[in-house]
């Protein structure tokens, strides 16, 4: 994948999302207010990073942990699938940022050879997402507050999601013009 196409899968998915939230907002919001406590998409989203998790681990040519790589592997596994069993309180959103950190893993060892100075955005991009899911797999309920906040007062949530359909478009005109 090159930079230009993460751009525009980026600021089409912004856009996209945008969309349904601005022109569909009574809908989305009561798909997002229950979508943290439904335990099928957590199993599928826990089970597809620890499965991709794993396949990184076991490509990794670390020297220092090749004698523990068999052991990391099926731990790392147990890990990921007890979650499944054991941790299904939020884990749509425990799921969703473990998936939504190795997706930024993917597009910084995407960007880190460019010298392109507008991939900066890129970067930025991936850092917050990063910190919101390191914060939001530890204390998965502020997602809970953050989506009762949006839907709180009508229009908001429309808001938002013209806010985010904005985005997408300077990441996608972005995509287009200024990462060549």
């Amino acid at each position: 994948m090159t930079l230009t196409q993460i751009f525009l899968l980026l600021g089409s998915t912004h856009a996209l999302a945008g969309l349904w939230l601005g022109l569909a907002p009574d809908k989305a919001g009561s798909w997002l207010k229950r979508f943290p406590r439904q335990v099928a998409p957590g199993v599928l989203l826990m089970l597809l990073g620890t499965g991709w998790f794993v396949a990184n681990l076991y490509r990794s040519d670390v020297t220092d942990f090749k004698e523990w790589q068999h052991l990391l592997l099926a731990g790392f596994t147990l890990l990921g699938v007890g979650c499944c069993f054991f941790v299904q309180d939020y884990l749509s959103i425990r799921g969703g940022g473990v998936v939504a950190l190795l997706v930024c893993d993917y597009f910084l060892d995407v960007r880190r050879p460019s010298d392109n100075p507008w991939s900066i955005v890129l970067s930025v991009w991936c850092y917050v997402v990063i910190v919101c899911s390191v914060w939001w797999v530890g204390s998965p309920w502020r997602v809970r507050d953050l989506i009762g906040w949006m839907t709180a007062e009508s229009g908001r949530l429309a808001r938002v999601g013209y806010a985010l359909v904005g985005f997408g478009a300077v990441l996608a005109g972005m995509g287009v013009t200024l990462i060549r």
